[in-house]
């Protein structure tokens, strides 16, 4: 089983929306990112990351009475940010990666891989924009 990321919008609602794409290289490289949007001028990408759901599936608790997803446990508990607040941060650290094209990695370079799945999370958070919605990355099992 391993860890990756699923981009996530919150709606006015309360409901959450995943696009439930794997994003494996944004969460082995969580740490670079960091880095790098020092550099680019824009917040912590480890901001966008919400542990709810990981930390649930981690522990022996049992969901709260009337609770049928963790969804709902991070709709009202969860790391959220505006979708403009998560696209500046996304948006700049796709440049910086761009301009500057850091490796990532060690043996193999996942450069192509962050900067895709940057791409994808940028489109999904532009659709979080439209709708009015909150964006997040949950971190999954």
């Amino acid at each position: 089983m391993s860890t990756v990321l699923w981009a996530n919008h919150l709606l006015g609602n309360g409901e959450v929306a995943s696009d439930e794409s794997d994003k494996w290289a944004l969460f082995e490289h969580a740490d670079k990112l960091d880095k790098l949007a020092s550099g680019a001028k824009v917040e912590p990408f480890s901001g966008l990351l919400d542990h709810t759901d990981m930390q649930f599936n981690m522990s022996d608790d049992e969901l709260p009475e009337g609770m049928q997803s963790t969804n709902e446990m991070m709709a009202r508990q969860g790391v959220w940010k505006s979708a403009d607040d998560a696209l500046a941060i996304l948006s700049g650290l796709l440049g910086e990666i761009r301009s500057k094209k850091p490796r990532f990695g060690m043996l193999k370079n996942d450069y192509d891989d962050v900067v895709s799945e940057l791409s994808e999370s940028i489109d999904y958070a532009k659709k979080a924009k439209e709708a009015g919605a909150k964006f997040n990355f949950s971190v999954v099992m």
